[in-house]
Protein backbone atom coordinates (compact mmCIF):
# COMPACT_ATOMS: atom_id res chain seq x y z
CA UNK A 1 0.00 0.00 0.00
CA UNK A 2 1.58 3.44 -1.27
CA UNK A 3 1.94 6.08 1.76
CA UNK A 4 -0.31 8.60 1.78
CA UNK A 5 2.45 11.35 2.02
CA UNK A 6 -0.11 14.03 2.41
CA UNK A 7 -1.69 13.25 4.82
CA UNK A 8 1.09 12.70 6.89
CA UNK A 9 2.28 16.28 6.53
CA UNK A 10 -0.81 17.49 7.67
CA UNK A 11 -1.59 15.36 10.22
CA UNK A 12 2.05 15.30 11.65
CA UNK A 13 3.50 18.49 10.81
CA UNK A 14 1.00 21.78 11.23
CA UNK A 15 4.35 23.76 11.16
CA UNK A 16 4.59 22.98 7.54
CA UNK A 17 0.65 25.13 6.72
CA UNK A 18 2.69 28.27 7.60
CA UNK A 19 6.13 27.71 6.03
CA UNK A 20 7.58 26.25 3.29
CA UNK A 21 10.31 24.49 5.09
CA UNK A 22 13.23 23.39 3.78
CA UNK A 23 15.82 23.93 6.78
CA UNK A 24 15.77 20.09 8.00
CA UNK A 25 19.19 20.03 7.86
CA UNK A 26 19.73 22.82 10.70
CA UNK A 27 16.82 20.93 11.99
CA UNK A 28 13.22 20.29 11.56
CA UNK A 29 9.74 20.51 13.46
CA UNK A 30 8.99 17.42 15.24
CA UNK A 31 6.25 15.49 14.60
CA UNK A 32 2.63 15.06 16.32
CA UNK A 33 3.84 11.56 17.39
CA UNK A 34 7.21 12.66 18.61
CA UNK A 35 5.32 15.84 20.64
CA UNK A 36 2.68 14.00 21.70
CA UNK A 37 4.80 11.01 23.09
CA UNK A 38 7.28 13.64 24.88
CA UNK A 39 3.77 15.84 25.84
CA UNK A 40 2.95 12.30 27.70
CA UNK A 41 5.74 11.93 29.64
CA UNK A 42 5.41 15.48 31.64
CA UNK A 43 1.79 14.59 31.90
CA UNK A 44 2.56 11.59 33.90
CA UNK A 45 5.04 13.91 35.23
CA UNK A 46 3.38 16.42 36.31
CA UNK A 47 0.00 14.21 37.70
CA UNK A 48 1.52 11.00 39.13
CA UNK A 49 5.58 11.95 39.86
CA UNK A 50 7.52 9.63 39.85
CA UNK A 51 5.96 6.74 41.84
CA UNK A 52 6.19 4.73 38.81
CA UNK A 53 9.30 5.74 37.34
CA UNK A 54 10.54 1.99 36.40
CA UNK A 55 8.01 2.11 33.40
CA UNK A 56 10.27 5.19 31.91
CA UNK A 57 13.31 2.82 31.62
CA UNK A 58 10.93 0.26 29.85
CA UNK A 59 9.61 2.93 27.81
CA UNK A 60 13.03 3.99 26.59
CA UNK A 61 13.94 0.35 25.91
CA UNK A 62 11.88 0.83 22.62
CA UNK A 63 13.05 3.34 20.60
CA UNK A 64 16.32 1.70 21.43
CA UNK A 65 15.28 -1.60 19.83
CA UNK A 66 13.51 0.15 17.06
CA UNK A 67 16.92 1.50 16.05
CA UNK A 68 19.02 -1.88 16.56
CA UNK A 69 16.47 -2.70 13.87
CA UNK A 70 16.74 0.14 11.65
CA UNK A 71 20.80 -0.33 11.96
CA UNK A 72 20.84 -4.58 11.90
CA UNK A 73 22.87 -4.49 15.49
CA UNK A 74 21.78 -5.82 19.10
CA UNK A 75 20.15 -3.29 21.18
CA UNK A 76 22.69 -4.21 23.50
CA UNK A 77 25.35 -2.36 20.87
CA UNK A 78 22.99 1.09 21.28
CA UNK A 79 24.09 4.11 23.54
CA UNK A 80 22.13 7.39 24.24
CA UNK A 81 23.88 10.64 24.49
CA UNK A 82 22.50 14.07 24.72
CA UNK A 83 23.04 14.81 21.10
CA UNK A 84 25.98 14.12 18.32
CA UNK A 85 29.49 15.49 19.84
CA UNK A 86 28.82 13.38 22.94
CA UNK A 87 28.78 10.64 21.20
CA UNK A 88 32.07 11.68 19.02
CA UNK A 89 33.09 12.50 22.48
CA UNK A 90 32.90 9.09 23.70
CA UNK A 91 34.30 7.41 20.36
CA UNK A 92 37.40 9.68 20.79
CA UNK A 93 38.23 8.42 24.21
CA UNK A 94 37.45 5.25 23.22
CA UNK A 95 40.30 5.40 20.69
CA UNK A 96 42.89 7.81 22.72
CA UNK A 97 45.06 4.86 23.71
CA UNK A 98 45.91 4.10 19.75
CA UNK A 99 46.64 7.06 18.33
CA UNK A 100 47.01 5.87 14.80
CA UNK A 101 46.71 8.58 11.59
CA UNK A 102 42.45 9.99 10.65
CA UNK A 103 41.50 10.51 7.41
CA UNK A 104 38.35 13.17 7.43
CA UNK A 105 37.06 14.65 4.18
CA UNK A 106 37.92 18.72 3.87
CA UNK A 107 33.90 19.92 3.97
CA UNK A 108 33.60 17.69 7.02
CA UNK A 109 31.09 19.19 9.80
CA UNK A 110 34.08 20.82 12.45
CA UNK A 111 32.36 18.54 15.30
CA UNK A 112 33.52 15.56 13.86
CA UNK A 113 36.74 15.78 13.78
CA UNK A 114 37.54 18.43 16.96
CA UNK A 115 38.11 16.16 19.64
CA UNK A 116 40.25 13.65 17.97
CA UNK A 117 42.40 16.91 17.00
CA UNK A 118 42.67 18.18 20.82
CA UNK A 119 43.81 14.75 21.70
CA UNK A 120 46.27 14.45 19.55
CA UNK A 121 45.31 12.18 16.57
CA UNK A 122 47.35 12.84 13.77
CA UNK A 123 44.69 13.62 11.21
CA UNK A 124 44.79 14.37 7.36
CA UNK A 125 42.38 16.53 5.52
CA UNK A 126 40.93 14.48 2.16
CA UNK A 127 40.28 16.87 -0.44
CA UNK A 128 37.30 16.04 -3.10
CA UNK A 129 36.64 15.41 -6.85
CA UNK A 130 34.15 17.38 -7.99
CA UNK A 131 32.33 17.89 -4.52
CA UNK A 132 32.49 14.47 -3.96
CA UNK A 133 34.61 12.20 -1.47
CA UNK A 134 35.06 9.11 -2.83
CA UNK A 135 37.27 6.11 -2.18
CA UNK A 136 40.04 6.96 -5.06
CA UNK A 137 40.63 10.54 -2.82
CA UNK A 138 40.64 8.28 0.64
CA UNK A 139 43.32 6.06 -0.97
CA UNK A 140 45.55 8.83 -1.69
CA UNK A 141 45.77 9.41 1.87
CA UNK A 142 46.69 6.29 3.40
CA UNK A 143 50.17 5.97 4.95
CA UNK A 144 51.61 3.03 7.16
CA UNK A 145 50.45 5.04 10.26
CA UNK A 146 46.54 5.50 8.76
CA UNK A 147 44.19 3.78 11.18
CA UNK A 148 40.91 5.25 10.82
CA UNK A 149 38.54 6.75 8.77
CA UNK A 150 35.64 9.31 9.52
CA UNK A 151 32.78 10.81 8.15
CA UNK A 152 29.50 11.80 7.54
CA UNK A 153 27.26 9.28 5.65
CA UNK A 154 25.29 13.16 4.49
CA UNK A 155 27.83 16.29 4.53
CA UNK A 156 26.38 18.71 6.13
CA UNK A 157 27.99 21.25 3.36
CA UNK A 158 26.94 19.96 0.69
CA UNK A 159 24.68 17.24 0.99
CA UNK A 160 26.91 14.67 -0.79
CA UNK A 161 26.35 11.26 0.59
CA UNK A 162 28.63 8.43 0.76
CA UNK A 163 28.24 4.96 -0.52
CA UNK A 164 28.20 2.97 2.85
CA UNK A 165 28.49 -0.17 1.66
CA UNK A 166 31.40 0.48 -1.16
CA UNK A 167 33.28 2.72 1.41
CA UNK A 168 32.60 -0.43 4.29
CA UNK A 169 34.09 -3.03 1.88
CA UNK A 170 37.29 -0.56 1.38
CA UNK A 171 37.43 0.12 5.28
CA UNK A 172 38.07 -3.48 5.35
CA UNK A 173 40.45 -4.40 2.65
CA UNK A 174 42.80 -1.53 4.19
CA UNK A 175 42.17 -2.61 8.03
CA UNK A 176 40.76 0.47 8.63
CA UNK A 177 38.39 1.64 11.61
CA UNK A 178 34.89 2.97 9.94
CA UNK A 179 33.65 6.27 12.18
CA UNK A 180 30.32 7.03 10.07
CA UNK A 181 28.25 11.07 11.79
CA UNK A 182 24.97 9.91 10.61
CA UNK A 183 23.33 12.74 11.85
CA UNK A 184 22.42 14.22 7.99
CA UNK A 185 21.18 10.55 7.12
CA UNK A 186 19.52 9.53 10.46
CA UNK A 187 15.74 8.37 9.29
CA UNK A 188 15.96 9.20 5.74
CA UNK A 189 18.58 6.81 4.35
CA UNK A 190 19.08 3.24 5.10
CA UNK A 191 21.90 2.24 7.04
CA UNK A 192 23.64 -1.36 7.65
CA UNK A 193 26.07 -1.70 10.46
CA UNK A 194 27.19 -5.33 9.28
CA UNK A 195 26.96 -5.14 5.45
CA UNK A 196 28.45 -1.46 5.57
CA UNK A 197 30.98 -2.53 8.01
CA UNK A 198 30.58 0.09 10.29
CA UNK A 199 32.58 0.62 13.67
CA UNK A 200 30.71 3.65 14.98
CA UNK A 201 27.97 5.02 13.99
CA UNK A 202 26.55 8.61 15.96
CA UNK A 203 23.55 10.56 15.28
CA UNK A 204 21.15 13.00 16.91
CA UNK A 205 16.93 13.24 16.62
CA UNK A 206 16.44 16.89 15.83
CA UNK A 207 17.08 16.53 11.74
CA UNK A 208 15.21 13.93 9.62
CA UNK A 209 13.67 11.84 12.04
CA UNK A 210 12.35 14.79 13.63
CA UNK A 211 12.12 14.56 17.02
CA UNK A 212 13.45 17.59 18.85
CA UNK A 213 16.91 18.47 20.43
CA UNK A 214 18.38 16.99 23.40
CA UNK A 215 18.96 13.26 22.17
CA UNK A 216 22.27 11.61 21.35
CA UNK A 217 22.84 8.15 19.64
CA UNK A 218 25.64 6.07 19.65
CA UNK A 219 26.48 2.45 17.96
CA UNK A 220 29.67 0.71 18.71
CA UNK A 221 30.92 -2.37 17.79
CA UNK A 222 31.46 -5.11 20.38
CA UNK A 223 35.24 -5.66 19.89
CA UNK A 224 35.61 -2.00 21.19
CA UNK A 225 33.69 -2.33 24.31
CA UNK A 226 35.73 -3.82 27.28
CA UNK A 227 37.26 -2.69 30.62
CA UNK A 228 38.33 0.52 29.57
CA UNK A 229 34.83 2.14 28.44
CA UNK A 230 35.38 5.88 28.75
CA UNK A 231 32.38 7.57 30.67
CA UNK A 232 30.75 5.42 33.29
CA UNK A 233 28.31 5.66 36.24
CA UNK A 234 26.18 3.87 38.99
CA UNK A 235 23.85 2.76 36.11
CA UNK A 236 26.54 0.84 34.00
CA UNK A 237 26.75 -1.73 36.72
CA UNK A 238 25.47 -5.31 37.12
CA UNK A 239 23.25 -4.46 40.57
CA UNK A 240 23.24 -0.71 40.73
CA UNK A 241 20.42 -0.77 43.05
CA UNK A 242 22.56 -1.98 45.85
CA UNK A 243 24.37 1.36 45.82
CA UNK A 244 27.67 -0.24 46.30
CA UNK A 245 30.64 2.26 46.10
CA UNK A 246 32.70 -0.65 45.77
CA UNK A 247 30.74 -2.07 42.76
CA UNK A 248 32.80 -1.07 39.38
CA UNK A 249 31.63 -4.60 38.02
CA UNK A 250 30.39 -2.75 34.56
CA UNK A 251 28.69 -4.35 32.22
CA UNK A 252 30.72 -4.44 29.11
CA UNK A 253 28.11 -3.17 26.15
CA UNK A 254 27.43 0.04 24.56
CA UNK A 255 24.52 0.44 26.55
CA UNK A 256 26.29 0.87 29.91
CA UNK A 257 27.24 4.63 28.64
CA UNK A 258 23.86 5.39 28.28
CA UNK A 259 23.90 9.52 29.38
CA UNK A 260 27.29 8.33 30.63
CA UNK A 261 26.00 5.81 32.71
CA UNK A 262 23.63 8.37 34.90
CA UNK A 263 19.76 9.07 35.17
CA UNK A 264 18.05 9.56 31.21
CA UNK A 265 16.98 12.67 29.75
CA UNK A 266 13.20 10.56 29.43
CA UNK A 267 11.51 13.93 28.15
CA UNK A 268 13.97 13.82 24.50
CA UNK A 269 13.74 9.94 24.42
CA UNK A 270 10.39 9.45 24.55
CA UNK A 271 10.11 11.88 21.74
CA UNK A 272 12.39 10.10 20.05
CA UNK A 273 10.53 6.71 20.68
CA UNK A 274 7.29 8.81 18.99
CA UNK A 275 9.22 10.18 16.03
CA UNK A 276 10.42 6.48 15.71
CA UNK A 277 6.99 4.92 15.71
CA UNK A 278 5.92 7.05 12.81
CA UNK A 279 8.41 5.39 10.97
CA UNK A 280 7.80 1.96 11.84
CA UNK A 281 3.95 2.17 12.45
CA UNK A 282 2.50 4.81 9.65
CA UNK A 283 5.24 4.58 6.95
CA UNK A 284 6.80 0.85 7.11
CA UNK A 285 3.96 -0.47 8.28
CA UNK A 286 5.15 -2.55 11.14
CA UNK A 287 8.90 -2.81 9.93
CA UNK A 288 11.36 0.35 10.31
CA UNK A 289 13.78 -1.10 7.93
CA UNK A 290 10.66 -0.35 5.67
CA UNK A 291 9.50 2.94 6.52
CA UNK A 292 12.99 4.38 6.04
CA UNK A 293 13.79 2.69 2.63
CA UNK A 294 10.47 4.11 1.94
CA UNK A 295 11.44 7.68 3.38
CA UNK A 296 14.98 7.79 0.99
CA UNK A 297 12.59 6.73 -2.43
CA UNK A 298 10.92 9.94 -1.24
CA UNK A 299 13.13 12.44 -0.59
CA UNK A 300 15.75 11.14 -3.93
CA UNK A 301 11.96 11.16 -5.74
CA UNK A 302 11.47 15.20 -4.79
CA UNK A 303 15.71 16.13 -5.51
CA UNK A 304 14.94 14.79 -9.08
CA UNK A 305 12.31 17.13 -9.16
CA UNK A 306 14.00 20.15 -8.11
CA UNK A 307 17.81 19.42 -9.40
CA UNK A 308 16.89 20.23 -12.58
CA UNK A 309 14.89 23.55 -12.05
CA UNK A 310 17.79 24.50 -9.68
CA UNK A 311 19.91 23.42 -12.69
CA UNK A 312 18.12 26.00 -15.00
CA UNK A 313 19.07 29.11 -12.39
CA UNK A 314 21.61 31.51 -11.89
CA UNK A 315 23.57 28.91 -9.67
CA UNK A 316 26.37 27.17 -9.39
CA UNK A 317 25.68 23.86 -7.59
CA UNK A 318 27.88 22.82 -5.49
CA UNK A 319 25.84 19.57 -4.34
CA UNK A 320 26.83 16.22 -6.48
CA UNK A 321 24.55 15.98 -9.94
CA UNK A 322 24.97 12.04 -9.70
CA UNK A 323 21.71 10.19 -7.68
CA UNK A 324 24.60 7.78 -6.27
CA UNK A 325 25.68 10.42 -4.15
CA UNK A 326 22.60 12.96 -3.73
CA UNK A 327 20.78 13.22 -0.17
CA UNK A 328 18.37 15.65 0.37
CA UNK A 329 20.49 18.31 0.85
CA UNK A 330 21.05 20.32 -2.01
CA UNK A 331 23.59 23.72 -2.43
CA UNK A 332 24.46 26.21 -4.50
CA UNK A 333 26.70 29.68 -4.94
CA UNK A 334 25.59 33.02 -5.70
CA UNK A 335 27.34 36.15 -5.25
CA UNK A 336 24.53 37.70 -3.84
CA UNK A 337 23.03 35.00 -1.97
CA UNK A 338 22.38 36.93 1.18
CA UNK A 339 20.00 38.93 -0.45
CA UNK A 340 18.16 36.28 -2.45
CA UNK A 341 18.12 34.43 1.29
CA UNK A 342 16.04 37.91 2.44
CA UNK A 343 13.67 38.14 -0.04
CA UNK A 344 13.06 34.26 0.63
CA UNK A 345 12.21 34.67 3.75
CA UNK A 346 9.72 37.38 3.23
CA UNK A 347 7.77 34.78 1.22
CA UNK A 348 7.94 32.34 4.36
CA UNK A 349 10.40 30.41 2.47
CA UNK A 350 13.14 29.04 4.80
CA UNK A 351 16.21 27.87 3.51
CA UNK A 352 20.27 28.12 5.42
CA UNK A 353 22.56 30.97 4.39
CA UNK A 354 26.29 29.67 4.49
CA UNK A 355 29.64 30.26 3.54
CA UNK A 356 32.67 28.68 2.80
CA UNK A 357 34.87 28.11 5.88
CA UNK A 358 37.78 30.37 5.32
CA UNK A 359 35.69 33.29 3.66
CA UNK A 360 33.57 36.54 5.68
CA UNK A 361 31.12 36.70 3.07
CA UNK A 362 28.61 34.42 2.91
CA UNK A 363 27.35 33.14 -0.93
CA UNK A 364 25.60 29.86 -0.30
CA UNK A 365 22.40 28.41 0.11
CA UNK A 366 21.31 25.35 1.05
CA UNK A 367 18.04 24.00 0.26
CA UNK A 368 17.34 20.91 2.70
CA UNK A 369 14.67 18.60 1.61
CA UNK A 370 12.70 15.87 3.76
CA UNK A 371 9.47 13.29 3.40
CA UNK A 372 7.53 15.88 4.65
CA UNK A 373 7.81 17.97 1.98
CA UNK A 374 6.00 18.37 -1.25
CA UNK A 375 6.01 19.43 -4.99
CA UNK A 376 3.80 22.53 -3.99
CA UNK A 377 6.77 23.55 -1.77
CA UNK A 378 9.61 23.14 -4.33
CA UNK A 379 7.56 24.94 -7.35
CA UNK A 380 6.86 28.10 -4.72
CA UNK A 381 10.66 28.55 -3.48
CA UNK A 382 11.63 27.93 -7.74
CA UNK A 383 9.00 30.29 -8.67
CA UNK A 384 10.04 32.97 -6.47
CA UNK A 385 13.75 32.34 -7.04
CA UNK A 386 13.14 33.25 -10.30
CA UNK A 387 11.01 36.24 -9.60
CA UNK A 388 14.33 37.76 -7.20
CA UNK A 389 17.08 36.49 -9.95
CA UNK A 390 14.89 38.62 -12.78
CA UNK A 391 15.83 41.77 -10.34
CA UNK A 392 19.68 41.25 -10.29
Amino acid sequence: MPVDWEYIRKDQFPALENYTYLITAGSAPISRSAYESGIDYFNRMLNYGDIDHELFFLDIAEPRKMIAEYLNTNHENIAFMINTSSGLATIAHILKHHKSGLLYPGIEFPATVHLFKRLGFPTKRIEGTNYSFLIEDFKKGITENTKYCIQSHVQSFNGFRQNLETFGKFCRENNLTNIINATQSFGAFEIDVEKDNIDFLVSSGLKNIACGWGIGILFVREKFIDENIPFTSWLSVEDPFSMDCENLRIFKKTLAMDSFGGCPNFAALLSLKGGLELVHNVIGRGSIRTGIKKIQNRVISLTDQFFPEIQNLDFKIITPLEKEYRSGIITVEHQKAKRIYRELVKNKIYVTLKRYPQNTKETLLRFAINYYNNIDDLNKTISVLKGILQKF
